[in-house]
C-alpha cells in the first residue's frame, strides 16, 4: 500500500541496481578453473578476480539493497481479473524482450576475423623477418604447435621454409581466425562502452595470457621461442582491425520474438504475425 501511494505520488519506481559482478564472479572462476590444468598463476588470478566480484556482489545487497529510482513510461494499469482462453506469451516485438535486441551479423564475425588474421599474420611475419631474417620462423612455430618433430627443430631449420609447415600454419591462422571473430561478433553487442577497447585490449591480453599458461603443458618446448612481447602486439592487431570491422557493419534484428515459421521466411496464413513484419 505504501509502495503504491509513493508511486502514485512521485511517478516513480525502485529498481535493483545494475551491476555485473556476477559476470565478474563468473569469469575469475572459470579462469580459476582453466588454471588448475595449465598454470598457478592463472589459478591465483583467477582466485583474485573471482573473490573481487563476489565481494561486489554481496556488498551490493548487503547491508542495503542498492536501488535506483526510474520513472515508468506508462503508467501501469490496475490487474483485472478475468477469465477466457489464455492468448500466447510473445504478443509483440517489445513484449519480454531480451538484450541484446540487436546484433551484428555472423558474416561480419567471419569477415572481420579472417582480415584480422591477415593483419595479424602480417605482423608476425615482418616480425620474424626483421628480428631473425626468416618470414618462415612465425610460420613454422605456429604450425610446430600440430605437427610433431618441430619443436625438436634447430634455428636452421626453424628460419627454412617448410611446405607441411606453411600448410598447416595457414589452416590454423584461418580456423582460429574464424573462430575468435564470430566470438567477437557475438559478445560486442554485450558490451555498452568501449568496444573497441575491449576488442583491442583486454581480450587479446586475456587470450595471450591463456595461451602463456597453456603452450608450457600442450607444448613446452617451443614455448621457449616464443617472444611474448611480439606474440601480444600480434593479437592488439588483429583485436583492434576486427573489432574495428565488425562495429562498423549495420546491426540487424534478433528475431527473438518470430516465430520459427517467419524465420525461414515461409508464407503461414495460419499463423499470426508476431514481428515479421519489420
Amino acid at each position: 500500500m505504501n509502495d503504491t501511494h509513493q508511486h502514485d505520488q512521485t511517478e516513480v519506481i525502485e529498481l535493483p541496481q545494475p551491476t555485473a559482478s556476477p559476470m565478474v564472479c563468473a569469469f575469475g572462476f572459470a579462469l580459476m578453473a582453466a588454471g588448475i590444468v595449465t598454470n598457478w598463476i592463472v589459478a591465483i588470478a583467477g582466485s583474485i578476480i573471482m573473490l573481487v566480484g563476489a565481494t561486489a556482489w554481496f556488498m551490493n545487497s548487503n547491508p542495503h539493497s542498492r536501488e535506483i529510482e526510474a520513472s515508468p513510461e506508462k503508467k501501469p494499469r490496475p490487474i483485472e481479473p478475468r477469465t477466457g482462453v489464455v492468448d500466447h506469451l510473445i504478443e509483440d516485438s517489445s513484449h519480454r524482450a531480451r538484450l541484446p535486441l540487436e546484433i551484428h551479423p555472423y558474416s561480419a564475425g567471419i569477415t572481420g576475423g579472417l582480415i584480422g588474421g591477415i593483419a595479424m599474420a602480417l605482423c608476425a611475419v615482418l616480425w620474424g623477418w626483421f628480428a631473425h631474417g626468416s618470414m618462415w620462423y612465425t610460420v613454422n612455430l605456429l604450425a610446430g604447435t600440430m605437427l610433431t618433430g618441430y619443436a625438436d627443430m634447430s634455428m636452421a631449420e626453424l628460419y627454412a621454409f617448410h611446405t607441411e609447415g606453411l600448410i598447416v600454419g595457414l589452416v590454423i591462422q584461418a580456423f582460429m581466425s574464424i573462430a575468435v571473430g564470430l566470438l567477437y561478433g557475438v559478445t560486442l553487442p554485450l558490451i555498452p562502452r568501449g568496444q573497441i577497447m575491449v576488442s583491442a585490449i583486454i581480450i587479446p591480453l586475456i587470450w595471450s595470457g591463456l595461451t602463456w599458461a597453456s603452450i608450457s603443458v600442450v607444448n613446452p618446448a617451443l614455448a621457449e621461442h616464443i617472444e611474448w612481447f611480439w606474440f601480444i602486439c600480434s593479437q592488439i592487431v588483429f583485436g583492434v582491425v576486427t573489432g574495428w570491422w565488425i562495429v562498423r557493419t549495420e546491426k540487424i534484428s534478433t528475431m527473438q520474438n518470430w516465430h520459427y515459421l517467419e524465420r525461414l521466411g515461409m508464407e503461414t496464413p495460419g499463423v499470426r504475425d508476431m514481428g515479421g513484419e519489420s
